[in-house]
């Protein structure tokens, strides 16, 4: 199946913002939850009960868009690496992960041409049949 230039760029780009969106689920995270609230009414709380903090840093959690949308691509791209072969995990880890030239992981890996070109086309097909999959309509 060939896949139109829009929505190869698409799922090429879910692969590009893997290292981003790993490191942006953990800045957002730490943000909200390092936020706290000091108890300034001075009123005994119930024991075993959600303060208000953390009722607030959940909310926040749940409603942040840019987390979300970050969370969404990540499990998409794990989802798809779970479905295709070896060779295109490494081409991912080399190729989208560690920023390596498509030369040099050729030569590392023994690969032809010809077979990085499939491999990586069937990563990027993977990662669009996940999209397609979840329904997620994100830029």
């Amino acid at each position: 199946m060939r896949l139109s230039r829009e929505e190869y760029k698409k799922a090429e780009g879910y692969l590009k913002r893997y290292n981003y969106n790993c490191i942006n689920i953990l800045n957002i995270r730490n943000d909200i939850m390092s936020i706290g609230a000091v108890n300034l009414d001075g009123l005994p709380k119930a024991p075993y009960s959600i303060s208000d903090s953390v009722f607030n840093s959940v909310i926040k959690l749940q409603e942040n868009k840019e987390l979300n949308r970050s969370i969404n691509e990540y499990k998409i791209v794990v989802q798809a690496l779970q479905l295709v072969s070896d060779d295109s995990k490494v081409i991912f880890e080399e190729l989208y992960q560690k920023s390596k030239n498509k030369w040099d992981v050729m030569n590392e890996k023994g690969l032809s041409e010809r077979t990085f070109v499939r491999r990586k086309g069937e990563l990027i097909n993977m990662v669009h049949k996940e999209i397609k999959k979840v329904g997620v309509n994100l830029a």
